[in-house]
């Protein structure tokens, strides 16, 4: 199987030449036959702010769920719950949590979405994101 990265922004194909000249050569070089040809969205692996944004937010749930309830409330256990909760994989045995490992950015996005809202509504804490200016000072606490 041959994959080629197509860069699309603002409606262009920015590797618009790299991607015909290349499809060009595959076609010459093709012999005889029937041929399919894939098209789908590139997956990227989540990113590492994506990671450290999300370990700040459990260690500001696990705070504020350990003053609530004066247990003892560890980011760990946050993940899990939140995993739990929007991540969940069917086995032959039931239900087990899932995990954030192997999201992608988007479906990462998504998850963090999840959790923000849940976070706000069933709990009232307030996560603030990265694009939020006092989110340095406020994240120190929670690292």
């Amino acid at each position: 199987m041959k994959t080629l990265l197509i860069n699309k922004s603002e409606g262009r194909i920015l590797n618009a030449n790299e991607v015909f000249q290349q499809l060009q050569l595959w076609l010459s070089d093709a012999t005889n036959g029937e041929y399919l040809l894939s098209f789908e969205r590139a997956k990227k692996p989540r990113t590492n702010d994506q990671n450290k944004l999300m370990w700040v937010w459990f260690g500001c749930i696990a705070k504020s769920w350990s003053e609530a309830t004066g247990r003892d409330f560890t980011p760990q256990i946050v993940h899990d719950a939140y995993c739990d909760k929007f991540l969940p994989i069917s086995t032959p045995s039931g239900i087990i949590p899932g995990s954030t490992k192997g999201l992608t950015t988007e479906q990462m996005t998504d998850f963090l979405n999840k959790v923000q809202a849940d976070a706000a509504t069933e709990y009232g804490i307030t996560l603030l994101s990265i694009n939020d200016p006092i989110y340095p000072m406020w994240a120190r606490q929670y690292q």
